[in-house]
């Protein structure tokens, strides 16, 4: 797809020396303080990153727009702030299809030219390590063969429009948890063959026009003044002529970032700009270095045609990208399970169950978010596909999915426990802008649940909660208070173990009796003698417990973590407790970024479920199948709190599978999350990531068997923590401000395969609705880059149409250093009618049967034969056979 209106974009032409005599004549005619505003970027609330070009040279300014799932458009009035919501990035790499990625990047770099932007932030190439990433959903997954091959697609894409491309984040960038400082401790091999190829093929094979350097350390240094990943491999190894800026307050020095390599400070943090200009007055910076950077920044924009055919606000193809969108979608949705349930087919009544099942609103968060130009909920959707003649009974089953979610600590109090003073359901909440309940309260609402995180997961536009959910003002955002009061009633006469997740000062009042937290200090109990304890009855039982933090929670930069207290007290079925809770955002790191962090969770006894979740195993027993569309919360700034689903859902989905075994999971996630915990396995398991703003459609369709669920997965599902990285801090999230990557290449399947691991589900793996054959393979050597070919027969044996994606491992081979036992060497989807063959023809690149020499700082072939393993999954291989190199 294109819309260049006849125009001739250059895609990887704008590097050549045409375009450098171009280059050198307009910084011959610029002044020194044109090129430091030039090189010095801000933060324009119309575009978001921005900088500031030279009119009287026709030099356009940079005008940004974030992604990478779409276009998010911060000036309300171009198209109302709307842009097509694409398919999450994992999403598009499920597909394994490169021409989806093109035509992915084709819509992006259209509406970006359309809404008045000429850079996209995107794509992101960063290896999913551990799988409890914040922004796991941004990216193509574990593999660097399959991120280079989707990833340059799309760069190729967005930059056939005219729009340059942003690679991101450059570099060593696998988890939100202490962003801003974490230091990535890595060895040269691994970086070179599992963390970088994916940049590197974005330059040599994409033409990609500009780079972002990452917040963290990199071996020490921060990743915006590291001149070993700026210039030795960056510029000297991979050849890249474009520019590189900074992440949003990514820079954190004047001279020293200037001459390791950083091209554009982005946003303008206020250490260039008359900084870097008195750097340069007093010699600590050479005025040649920041020629360089101009040259950098002015050679794809003058290259891509830039500055003949500026963007500007124009009509784009609604309705053709929406389709684009579904069918991507489509195509990236993962058959997990299936016992033969699907695809649906003489239903009379279906429970559709899910907190977002009448909304399309199941996206990740952060500054990937955008506002979408339509939206398609699962319930419109499926009703469209099954007709009026099929009953569908919608229920949510659970409270809205909310930022709260990245919290540590247990599932948050349902909603169906509480009655506010006037007798709705929920808790009579009250909101001060101010941390000490001063005045009036700016906002006085009923709410379901006791679930706050604000500061940057509130900001307008970020904040991808179910839609449902009544944001909160953003004067909460940072220091504020709140007040939450009515009653608890459970159904259970037992112990409750109450854990209160918090920042801030708190106090917690059950029928009169008080636990508090001031600050940082102590939880003290001021009805009893004893710590943490209320004594609600004289023959309740009561007690206090510790619980460890789970894995890869923390904040941001060294900002402290949350506290978690608990509190177990013994209450009786049917009796309505008075329960009053007040919070104040009053830490001293509290403020812009950092705002209230509060849950309300708790442990009931065994058997308790939610007046929401039993409404809806009702629901479900009385249908003939049960559709459950569970989805969890991920974001930019945290990474998730573990692998579980969030408020309640798992519960949920126990409920659900018990009163109906004829129930249908589908998981609306970025990433991984937990399956082994539901009791029974469900009938049919789709891993449908975030579909984008034509879900609705998409999902019925693959359901119904309109279309084949087309999806690979691009990363292992693991059954827990303890398989990853993850499975000790000093690996993630890190020790002092340190995080080892010890486990070296083996992440992944890698780690997986090398381990002898059994994952839940493996690479590659997924299902459809027809069945396939692998067979006669024919593997040949080649000379060059290429090690060699692997040729096959591909049959569809099944009695409808559909796609299989051939995939090819080389493995076995023998090197001085450790090796996995196989690496994914290429891939083909391919598409049949039934009873269809085709021979498919596979390229086996060298660097997969190779290994990086750290003594040599270059690539060596390991010593053959190698295996070549062809199959349907890294764990399904059909057919195999040696490769001489």
């Amino acid at each position: 797809m294109s819309e260049k209106s006849g125009v001739a974009w250059a895609n990887a032409d704008w590097d050549s020396a045409a375009t450098d005599e171009r280059v050198e004549g307009l910084l011959a005619q610029m002044s020194l303080d044109e090129k430091i505003a030039f090189v010095t970027g801000d933060l324009n609330w119309n575009f978001g990153f921005y900088a500031e070009g030279v009119e009287r040279l026709g030099i356009p300014n940079i005008q940004m727009a974030d992604g990478p799932a779409g276009v998010r458009i911060n000036k309300g009035d171009v198209h109302e702030g709307k842009a097509t919501s694409l398919p999450a990035p994992i999403a598009l790499a499920a597909t394994w299809d490169p021409a989806q990625a093109s035509a992915y990047g084709a819509v992006i770099g259209a509406e970006c030219r359309a809404t008045d932007h000429n850079v996209s932030l995107g794509p992101a190439v960063d290896i999913a390590r551990v799988p409890i990433g914040g922004r796991t959903f941004e990216s193509f997954g574990e593999d660097p063969h399959l991120q280079s091959e989707i990833g340059v697609a799309l760069v190729r894409g967005i930059q056939e429009q005219g729009v340059q491309a942003c690679a991101k984040h450059y570099a060593i960038n696998n988890q939100e948890d202490h962003r801003s400082s974490v230091d990535a401790m890595i060895d040269e091999r691994t970086m070179r063959e599992l963390y970088l190829p994916p940049f590197e093929a974005l330059i040599r094979d994409g033409g990609v026009a500009s780079m972002m350097g990452s917040f963290n350390r990199v071996n020490g240094e921060f990743a915006c003044e590291n001149p070993r990943i700026l210039r030795d491999i960056l510029r000297d190894d991979f050849g890249f002529r474009g520019w590189i800026m900074s992440d949003y307050g990514a820079n954190h020095s004047t001279a020293e970032a200037a001459n390791a390599g950083l091209d554009q400070e982005q946003p303008n943090e206020g250490f260039w700009g008359g900084q870097l200009r008195a750097a340069v007055d007093d010699g600590r910076v050479p005025e040649a270095v920041i020629d360089e950077k101009v040259r950098n920044i002015l050679r794809p924009m003058i290259g891509m045609g830039q500055l003949e055919n500026p963007v500007g606000i124009a009509d784009f193809a609604v309705d053709e990208h929406h389709a684009v969108a579904q069918a991507i979608a489509e195509d990236a949705m993962v058959l997990l399970r299936n016992d033969g349930i699907l695809p649906l087919g003489g239903v009379g009544r279906v429970a559709l169950i899910g907190p977002d099942v009448d909304a399309w609103s199941a996206q990740g968060g952060g500054s990937s978010q955008v506002r979408p130009t339509r939206g398609v909920s699962p319930a419109e959707g499926l009703r469209r596909a099954l007709g009026d003649d099929v009953e569908i009974l919608v229920e949510y089953g659970s409270d809205p999915v909310t930022p709260g979610a990245l919290l540590p600590g247990a599932d948050p109090v349902d909603s169906g426990f509480f009655r506010a003073p006037s007798g709705e359901v929920g808790l009579q909440a009250e909101y001060w802008a101010n941390p000490s309940f001063e005045g009036d309260p700016l906002v006085s609402r009923i709410d379901g649940r006791i679930e706050l995180l604000h500061g940057f997961h509130n900001f307008p536009g970020f904040n991808a909660a179910s839609a449902r959910y009544e944001r909160l003002p953003t004067e909460l955002n940072a220091q504020m208070s709140a007040r939450y009061t009515g009653t608890l009633t459970v159904p259970v006469t037992g112990a409750y173990r109450f854990v209160i997740t918090s920042l801030g000062s708190y106090t917690f009042e059950l029928d009169g009796r008080v636990v508090t937290r001031s600050g940082m200090a102590e939880v003290v109990e001021h009805a009893a003698e004893a710590e943490a304890v209320i004594d609600l009855a004289a023959d309740e039982v009561v007690a206090a417990t510790d619980e460890p933090r789970p894995y890869g929670w923390g904040g941001d930069g060294g900002q402290p973590d949350v506290e978690i207290d608990e509190v177990v007290v013994r209450l009786q079925a049917g009796r309505a407790y008075r329960i009053r809770m007040s919070y104040a955002a009053d830490h001293p790191s509290q403020g812009f970024l950092l705002g209230a962090k509060l849950r309300l969770g708790w442990v009931p006894p065994e058997g308790v479920l939610s007046p929401n979740a039993a409404r809806a195993a009702e629901v479900a027993a009385s249908a003939d199948v049960a559709v459950v569309i569970a989805r969890s919360y991920e974001a930019e700034a945290d990474d998730r709190p573990s692998m579980q689903l969030p408020g309640g859902q798992n519960d949920l989905i126990r409920a659900v599978l018990a009163a109906n075994p004829r129930t249908i999971v589908v998981l609306m996630t970025g990433a991984p999350v937990d399956i082994t915990g539901w009791g029974t396995d469900p009938a049919a398991l789709v891993q449908a990531w975030y579909p984008g703003q034509a879900q609705g459609d998409a999902l019925a369709r693959v359901l119904t068997g309109a279309v084949e669920p087309g999806g690979r997965l691009p990363l292992t599902l693991p059954v827990d923590l303890s398989q990853t990285p993850a499975r000790e801090a000093r690996t993630y999230p890190g020790i002092d401000g340190r995080v080892h990557y010890d486990e070296g290449v083996f992440v992944g399947y890698r780690g997986f395969d090398a381990h002898d691991l059994e994952p839940a589900y493996p690479f590659g793996h997924g299902l459809g609705y027809t069945t396939w054959e692998i067979e006669d393979l024919a593997v040949a050597s080649s000379d060059g880059d290429d090690a060699g070919t692997a040729t096959v027969t591909v049959r569809n044996t099944g009695s409808r149409s559909g796609s299989v994606v051939v995939q090819v491992y080389a493995g076995d081979v023998t090197a001085p250093v450790p090796m996995p036992p196989q690496q994914l060497a290429g891939f083909a989807k391919v598409r049949l009618e039934p009873g269809r063959s085709e021979r498919v023809t596979v390229r086996i690149p060298r660097r997969a049967v190779s290994y990086f020499d750290v003594d040599a700082h270059s690539w060596t072939p390991a010593t053959g034969p190698a295996e070549i393993r062809v199959g349907v999954s890294s764990r399904d291989i059909r057919v195999s056979g040696p490769l001489t190199f």
